[in-house]
């Protein structure tokens, strides 16, 4: 998946560097489990979809919801500082599916053996930034902040995973 994605180490001083495929690995494949559930969820959804009035919600709706959170918290809680909250959505396109643009490019900042900032800048219909702040915790990486920006903007707004 890496592969195919535009990834600007020229911010990462050379003796960080052996640490960027280890970061990109982590952090890109976690992405992908989440983009991944939120697929399979959002199919399963539309199936109920079919067998629901258009004015009502499907009986099992509820349960489908129960299971996306529980998934999610499966994926989210051992990579992330923070605690998981549960107020994740899912939809068509999903949430990381720009990880499957050949356009995303993906900025790695790394200043210290124990932190570094991935941001990867996208168009998925809107441009769009995201940035994480990534952060060795014992000998596992764990995701500490996530934001958001838009180009041209010089502010980061605070984001769930």
């Amino acid at each position: 998946m890496i592969e195919n994605l535009r990834v600007d180490k020229s911010q990462t001083p050379e003796k960080f560097q052996h640490l960027t495929k280890e970061i990109l690995d982590f952090l890109i494949d976690k992405l992908q489990t989440l983009d991944n559930l939120e697929k399979e969820i959002y199919e399963r959804y539309q199936v109920l979809q079919l067998d629901t009035n258009p004015n009502q919600a499907h009986e099992d709706e509820d349960g489908l919801w129960e299971e996306y959170f529980q998934r999610c918290e499966k994926i989210i809680a051992p990579i992330s500082i923070k605690p998981y909250k549960d107020n994740r959505t899912f939809g068509k396109p999903t949430h990381y599916d720009y990880l499957n643009n050949a356009n995303t490019k993906i900025i790695l900042i790394l200043k210290s053996i124990n932190r570094g900032i991935v941001e990867l800048q996208f168009d998925n219909g809107v441009a769009k930034k995201e940035q994480f702040i990534i952060k060795k915790d014992n000998d596992s990486w764990k995701i500490d902040t996530k934001k958001y920006s838009f180009p041209g903007e010089g502010v980061w707004r605070k984001d769930e995973i």
